[in-house]
């Protein structure tokens, strides 16, 4: 069974980008050879797991060891190989290095969403984008790597609405401190929190406009900043974080933190040094994976723990495990992410349809539930993350994992067209926070939407297993086979894999409208294939092996040396 940590998009991201960083460590073993240790299957004959690709193996593996299992949704911790970028429609990749001011006028009046690229050109770095409702991309700001003493400014980050952007620095061997930036005065230095290690665990933004990152020890321990006064204290988490991530979670009027005891229970930590108050209530997630009480949401899939069966209906999970159905499955449209709303009864949905071909976002309060938009799906969209509305409620924005590239939807809630941006989102910002740049140009014109849905597109088989060997070059190919999906073809027919070699590990990759079952002897496994992303499995040494697939959906199976 796959156990989905709580790992949201940016926090995957961050452990992603980190995996190149772990060739420095101290342990003498080769980073295969203990992600290997760290996640290999026990006591089933067939038994899945949800693996990154390329195969991110050792931070996943170590989060796998160290972090409390949690089966409900976020988004995946899949990424296939970096796909042909070429037919996106896209902003351009590079930008002019030089820093350059922006007219507030320019911007928009409101709340605007705040995107963040790497820069190539001769001096390194980033630039930070506010999207203006038509789409129209304005550089705010750029910063150079070298305003850190070493590393790399990751991309990967999160704003407050105040328009204050907490980055990771990347730095080999570690340590990965966090970094502030001021996105109302560019002529302000950033300010470099070396208390803090990111290490995969995301900083988050409290109700009151302090932060909070991760201070070592997986989330032992805590370190709150105030920009503007540029003070910190280091917060004893005591039993730790919430859930697989581990993510900080607020208390909701920001006098502490979320944290977790040894009885399995939950606390808020206060920030004053006090000691814990027992239980939880209202909470602060701006990210809204988590609501009140710590309520969470999962997709009842193959492999989650949904009691019955696994029709695709979201249930909201209690903190003591009750259940209650938010949405059914109608048809052969099928959830793929979900959130909070900022009412009690109300949840964000995206939702695969079209066959695959469009994303419809759904509005869910109460009894409620309307298709807000409607967005035509790009082939190389790995996962989708669950819509955000602006505080506003002038837009969407609606997050996607385009292969190792991040990016963004954007939907005008005033029937204005979406647009797609490459970037990481980092949250949205009140527009008056930008009041302090005053001249410059305009940047990116708005990039509009295919008019015509995409089918669902996965990397071919080679691809795949490269990207596997790059990683764990001692492994060896015993067996594979794949197919392409054809769009339209809804007949579901078998497929049996020939055993080049005798051998009992192997990894499933699927991307389609429907689900693929693989089956070895008694023992079968399905996944729903709505992510691109390996399911790794043992099996017995010999015997068939045996795919199950609708003829519109792609698969690949690999049979490796264990």
């Amino acid at each position: 069974m796959t156990e989905r940590s709580t790992f949201d998009l940016f926090e995957q991201h961050i452990a992603a980008e980190l995996e190149r960083f772990v060739a420095p460590a101290t342990d003498p073993k080769p980073a295969s050879d203990i992600a290997a240790v760290a996640m290999r299957p026990r006591h089933l004959v067939v038994h899945a797991r949800n693996v990154s690709q390329p195969r991110r193996l050792l931070l996943l593996g170590l989060a796998a060891a160290l972090l409390v299992p949690a089966a409900y949704i976020g988004a995946s911790n899949v990424r296939p190989p970096a796909p042909d970028q070429a037919v996106l429609v896209r902003p351009s990749p590079t930008v002019d290095p030089r820093p350059t001011a922006v007219p507030s006028a320019r911007v928009a009046s409101g709340y605007v969403p705040i995107l963040v690229r790497r820069t190539v050109g001769p001096e390194p770095g980033i630039s930070i984008f506010a999207v203006r409702p038509d789409g129209g991309e304005v550089l705010v700001r750029n910063v150079p790597d070298s305003i850190v003493p070493r590393g790399t400014l990751g991309e990967w980050g999160t704003v407050s609405e105040s328009g204050w952007l907490a980055l990771g620095v990347e730095a080999n061997g570690g340590p990965w401190p966090m970094i502030l930036i001021d996105l109302a005065d560019e002529q302000a230095e950033p300010w470099l929190i070396d208390e803090a290690n990111l290490g995969g665990i995301g900083p988050r933004w409290g109700p009151t406009g302090l932060v909070a990152a991760n201070a070592g020890g997986n989330g032992g321990s805590v370190v709150i900043a105030d920009p503007e006064t540029h003070a910190t204290r280091i917060v004893s988490m005591r039993g730790g974080l919430v859930g697989g991530g581990p993510s900080i979670i607020w208390a909701a009027d920001g006098s502490g933190i979320v944290g977790s005891t040894r009885n399995g229970t939950y606390d808020i930590v206060p920030l004053d040094g006090g000691d814990p108050r027992p239980g939880v209530a209202e909470v602060f997630d701006s990210r809204r994976h988590f609501g009140p009480g710590l309520a969470e949401l999962r997709i009842c899939e193959p492999f989650t723990k949904c009691p019955g069966v696994a029709n695709g209906r979201l249930e909201r999970v209690e903190l003591d495990g009750s259940a209650m159905t938010i949405w059914q499955q109608e048809g052969d449209d099928r959830a793929l992410a979900a959130s909070f709303g900022s009412s009690a009864d109300e949840y964000w949905l995206s939702v695969d349809h079209g066959n695959g071909r469009q994303v419809a976002l759904i509005h869910v309060l109460g009894e409620r539930q309307d298709v807000v938009a409607t967005v035509n799906r790009i082939a190389d969209w790995s996962g989708v993350d669950a819509p955000q509305m602006a505080p506003d409620g002038s837009m969407l924005l609606v997050w996607i994992d385009n292969g190792a590239k991040p990016a963004a939807v954007i939907v005008p809630l005033t029937g204005a067209p979406p647009t797609f941006h490459t970037g990481n989102f980092a949250g949205f910002v009140d527009s008056a926070a930008l009041a302090a740049s005053a001249t410059g140009e305009p940047g990116t014109p708005a990039q509009t939407m295919p008019a015509v849905g995409e089918t669902y597109a996965l990397p071919s088989l080679d691809e795949l297993i490269s990207a596997e060997l790059r990683l764990n070059p001692g492994r060896r190919v015993l067996s594979k086979a794949s197919r392409d999906g054809v769009d339209g073809d809804t007949g579901r027919r078998a497929f049996e894999v020939a055993r080049d070699h005798p051998g009992g590990g192997a990894q499933l990759d699927c991307l389609g409208p429907s689900s693929v079952t693989v089956t070895s002897g008694s023992d079968s496994i399905t996944s729903p294939c709505l992510r691109a992303g390996a399911y790794e499995f043992t099996i017995g040494a010999s015997g068939p092996i045996t795919v199950s697939a609708s003829g519109d959906t792609a698969w690949r199976v690999v049979i490796y040396s264990q």
